[in-house]
């Protein structure tokens, strides 16, 4: 097994989405080939003999990655997101643990980068929270051992070709969580596994405020193809939405005293949870004022993501019916 095994594949909107990870990818791996599916078409490039563009009107990420698996050669594919690049020895890591039948999928820590902006800095922490990332510690810290985990996010994945092609690739419809699909509606039901393998690590961007919270309410909005297939882990997703609708009850406050002592309660909760959080984190008193702001938007947006996204679903069934 070697590196002409591997092709890295990433999908994106726009080449300058895509430009600093290609860049960093070939200070370490000058001649692994890489695959980008996009949907700008005009580039003016240099030209790499590894390096191939597809273009496509798709959207999806998990459409693009299968475009660009069609067109893939290799033994052996490597996922991972436009504003990500790896860490010297990322692909190296997975040699020994492809020989494995159990595993599916390799993946690793997505860890901050090292010279990050103060705004980029709070947002590595908040991502930090149980609040926000599901197994925190395993996602974003590289000292836990390497072992079987439940799912890692699709940013960083390694896989065999044949695999992802024998179990129907992604979901091409679903323009988020198709990641989590592909492992719990598909590879689990083959009894594959997800391997957390903590030297396989890449460096992922945190971009500003509003990009940040921006991309945790389209998480909510684009998630009910993935709620409508039955699947007992899927009911996760559904506490933010849970949370949104009990928010939306305050008007019930007014009218029961009973109830406003119960949504008192919970909100008290809440916010202990946010302030425990908080606490947790931050380093600096100026980071103990800074973090709440970002840690309460970002919890809180992707339940009203779903929560409008119902009604998307709905008006989006209606206007294709009528057409």
């Amino acid at each position: 097994m070697n590196l002409k095994d591997f092709t890295i594949i990433i999908p994106c909107i726009l080449f300058k989405d895509v430009e600093k990870s290609i860049k960093k990818i070939r200070e370490i791996y000058k001649n692994i080939k890489i695959i980008i599916c996009l949907n700008e078409k005009k580039l003016n490039i240099k030209k790499d003999k590894n390096l191939k563009f597809i273009f496509t009107k798709y959207k999806g990420i998990g459409k693009k990655r299968n475009i660009a698996v069609d067109k893939c050669k290799t033994k052996y594919i490597a996922f991972i997101d436009s504003d990500a690049y790896p860490k010297r020895g990322w692909i190296e890591s997975t040699f020994k643990l492809l020989n494995n039948k159990a595993i599916g999928i390799i993946g690793g820590p997505h860890i901050d980068p090292t010279k990050q902006s103060e705004e980029e800095k709070l947002i590595g922490k908040v991502k930090l929270s149980y609040i926000i990332t599901m197994n925190a510690n395993v996602q974003k810290k590289t000292f836990i051992k390497g072992r079987f985990v439940n799912f890692l996010p699709s940013c960083n994945w390694i896989l065999s070709r044949k695999l992802f092609n024998k179990l129907n690739q992604m979901d091409g419809k679903m323009l988020r969580n198709e990641d989590w699909d592909f492992v719990y509606n598909r590879m689990r039901k083959k009894n594959y596994g997800v391997f957390y393998s903590p030297k396989t690590i890449i460096y992922h961007e945190n971009k500003t405020y509003s990009d940040f919270v921006l991309k945790r309410f389209m998480y909510g909005l684009y998630m009910w193809p993935i709620l409508l297939k039955f699947n007992l882990f899927n009911f996760y997703f559904l506490t933010p939405l849970f949370f949104t609708i009990f928010l939306l009850s305050f008007p019930l406050t007014l009218l029961n005293s009973y109830y406003l002592f119960f949504y008192l309660a919970i909100l008290s909760i809440y916010f202990f949870a946010i302030i425990f959080e908080t606490l947790r984190l931050c380093k600096s008193t100026k980071e103990l004022f800074k973090i709440p702001l970002y840690l309460i938007p970002a919890s809180l947006v992707p339940g009203f993501g779903i929560f409008l996204g119902f009604f998307k679903m709905i008006i989006d069934k209606l206007t294709l019916k009528n057409n």
